[in-house]
């Protein structure tokens, strides 16, 4: 199975610092790819990392790779990305397109805010 996973850095959770909750994304999001053998998908080949952090970066790759459906886009949970689809609705139908399916590794937590860097 073949995936791409997509954290928001922007993202807290709970009570947490930022930092400490784009480790958590990274941490819980990678164990599950791992538990569940998803090999990470590389479209481009200047990438510094196995995941993206810019949902607009991740549909210009795809868009630019042309590439097969993707098995699955893995998020920390939808909440992660519930300001990208409330401001580019039409961005985000596009970007699922690209997926035969997108899981959310977390259940949602109570407490969600976003703070701008």
């Amino acid at each position: 199975m073949r995936g791409i996973v997509l954290l928001n850095p922007n993202y807290t959770i709970g009570e947490l610092h930022m930092t400490e909750s784009f480790a958590i994304q990274k941490i819980v999001t990678d164990r599950y790819m791992e538990e569940n053998n998803i090999s990470p998908v590389i479209l481009n080949p200047y990438q510094l990392h196995l995941y993206y952090t810019i949902p607009h970066e991740l549909l210009s790759n795809l868009q630019n790779k042309k590439t097969d459906q993707i098995d699955c886009l893995v998020l920390h949970s939808i909440e992660t990305m519930e300001r990208f689809i409330y401001i580019y609705p039409e961005k985000w139908l596009e970007l699922r397109r690209y997926f035969k399916e997108i899981i959310s590794v977390s259940t949602p937590s109570p407490i969600k805010k976003y703070e701008a860097n």
